[in-house]
């Protein structure tokens, strides 16, 4: 599947005319992971929005003893790293391929830059992440909590 394929069937280009979707589709970076592949570390800098194009990633959060748990998987069509790109925040989670997994690469650079040319765009693309941010936490209350206090514990004890 071509990249303004895919975008088009994504949640957070929905409103967004062919040409608007064009413009994104020239700004991501396509990525292959191979199983185990880790896309990002905890406490590594948040820099980027990642969707799945292909195959499956695997959340992790890693407990006050150290020990890595899995809190969550996400599939085709699915987002993360989505406050990257409006922010300078670091990942509160370890993201790892659970198999062989293409990801789009939006950097909050290249957002930047399109947000220059386009800010009525780029402003459509933040609503979208908020809304479908406030529907994930909404829907998954109990892992983000998990998060929080996994992280929040671990900045405690350092």
């Amino acid at each position: 599947m071509d990249q303004i394929e895919f975008l088009k069937g994504n949640i957070l280009f929905k409103g967004f005319d062919e040409g608007s979707i064009a413009r994104f589709a020239e700004s991501f970076e396509e990525l292959e992971f191979e199983s185990g592949g880790t896309v990002f570390d905890e406490k590594q800098p948040a820099d980027a929005l990642y969707l799945i194009m292909e195959g499956s990633v695997n959340i992790y959060v890693r407990e006050s003893s150290g020990k890595e748990v899995l809190i969550g998987r996400l599939i085709q069509q699915e987002a993360l790293g989505q406050l990257s790109l409006i922010g300078n925040f670091e990942h509160l989670t370890k993201a790892v391929a659970q198999e062989n997994t293409t990801l789009l690469k939006l950097s909050r650079q290249s957002f930047a830059s399109l947000n220059k040319t386009n800010p009525q765009m780029s402003l459509r693309l933040v609503l979208n992440i908020f809304s479908e941010f406030v529907r994930t936490v909404q829907e998954n209350s109990e892992a983000f909590r998990f998060i929080i206090e996994s992280y929040t514990t671990g900045r405690n004890q350092q």
